[in-house]
């Protein structure tokens, strides 16, 4: 063999050499990913399952975790789309009562109103809840900031931080404008539903005191939008 063959043979067998390195890399790769998909689908079941069992101790009809979750997720897509691509953002949608599990069910599941006492009480919620999530890793970033965040107000006079504007989260006030209009549209033990209609008025008047109003319109066109369809 003279020389130029055996430099053709040598730069065939590192040919071959780097194809299999290639294969064998892109190999691990798809079983990395996935491993990692079967990971981030056992979190969404054990997420999905904590937030039902939690939904029975005061929702017996079930149903508003995953409702508002939907909802919040639909308007997100609208709004920001690149953060409705976070899968762990649904747990935050999905958990954001979780403090709850720490509120007395003579509170809780009170029928009429709640005295100043009581309600101080339910305002400790969010804390709550962020204590509950503070040592899971998949649930700090996004489902954090919704769980603590999402009774703040834009007009700071919600809890428990009293935060102004946009320095609430995006997830957040997202999520606090569907779940006022959930809390509207759905019969609750000491009142019946609003009609869809007066919870629309309702929505736009807290637009830049409750809401952030830069979400109130296109929220009112995405729900007006289903109720039609």
């Amino acid at each position: 063999m003279d020389a130029k063959q055996l430099v053709e043979a040598q730069a065939l067998k590192y040919a071959e050499e780097l194809q299999a390195l290639y294969r064998e890399e892109r190999a691990q790769r798809e079983r990395a990913e996935s491993a990692l998909a079967e990971v981030q689908r056992s979190y969404a079941a054990t997420v999905r399952a904590l937030a039902a069992s939690l939904e029975l101790r005061d929702d017996l009809t079930g149903g508003h975790a995953a409702r508002v979750a939907g909802l919040a997720l639909l308007l997100t897509r609208r709004v920001a789309r690149e953060l409705a691509a976070r899968p762990e953002l649904e747990y935050g949608y999905l958990l954001h009562d979780i403090g709850k599990i720490g509120i007395p069910d003579a509170i809780l599941l009170k029928p009429g109103k709640l005295t100043d006492e009581e309600f101080d009480v339910m305002r400790r919620h969010p804390e709550l809840g962020e204590g509950i999530i503070r040592d899971v890793p998949y649930l700090q970033g996004l489902p954090r900031e919704v769980i603590l965040h999402h009774h703040e107000r834009w007009d700071g006079r919600g809890y428990p931080h009293r935060l102004v504007g946009a320095e609430i989260p995006l997830p957040a006030r997202i999520f606090a404008l569907v779940d006022s209009w959930d809390a509207m549209t759905n019969d609750r033990p000491y009142r019946l539903a609003m009609p869809l209609k007066a919870a629309a008025v309702e929505i736009t008047a807290g637009a830049g005191r409750q809401f952030d109003p830069a979400l109130v319109e296109p929220f009112l066109e995405l729900v007006l939008a289903e109720t039609r369809s």
